[in-house]
């Protein structure tokens, strides 16, 4: 495993919680992971604004807001749909319901991570390199995305997905989107039917 993204000292994130208290204790246990910068809000709709002004290396959302009528998941669609989360952001969605459609709403989503509350800083630490380590292995596809070559990011996709390379299934999500984005629908269908196909 690559040494590079466990230091996490250039960093920046996102603390989305409604909660003072479990608010306090994610923004501290980033800070012992050593994470440069942390800003936190404590609703959707100021999560939402920061985001479409500032680009975050990590986004640490909590699933159920008390008092709103949106959810973290709700968000994250949100910001997708609108092109609002660049794909090198990695996004932890936080929840302490594990019933089985929260969890394969996640799952539908290619979330870069789910945790489960109570959870401890070890965990969150390893979901996010987990994570940055999938991001830096599929940095070609990033690249060719910062740069909007669109159609080169989703080949990319296509061929990880078809030689069953490392983090294919990931892969084969962000090209099935980038398909749709640029209006190739027939072939996103095809390469979902393929990820369904292979009873992932």
């Amino acid at each position: 495993m690559p040494a590079a993204p466990n230091h996490l000292h250039d960093a920046h994130a996102l603390v989305a919680e409604g909660n003072l208290q479990s608010r306090s204790i994610l923004v501290s246990q980033l800070r012992e992971l050593g994470l440069g910068t942390v800003v936190q809000c404590s609703r959707l709709t100021d999560a939402r604004h920061k985001l479409e002004v500032t680009s975050f290396d990590v986004v640490i959302c909590e699933q159920h807001f008390e008092r709103e009528s949106s959810s973290g998941q709700d968000l994250l669609d949100d910001l997708r749909r609108n092109q609002l989360l660049p794909f090198h952001t990695v996004f932890v969605m936080i929840t302490a319901e594990a019933s089985y459609a929260r969890v394969a709403e996640a799952a539908e989503s290619a979330l870069d991570a789910y945790l489960l509350k109570p959870h401890t800083a070890a965990r969150l630490a390893d979901r996010i390199v987990q994570a940055r380590v999938r991001k830096r292995s599929l940095q070609d596809i990033f690249s060719a995305i910062d740069a909007q070559d669109f159609d080169r990011a989703a080949n990319l996709c296509q061929a990880r997905f078809e030689a069953r390379e490392a983090y294919w299934l990931y892969a084969a999500r962000i090209g099935a989107e980038l398909l749709l984005r640029n209006g190739r629908v027939a072939e996103a269908q095809t390469l979902y039917e393929a990820v369904i196909a292979a009873k992932t």
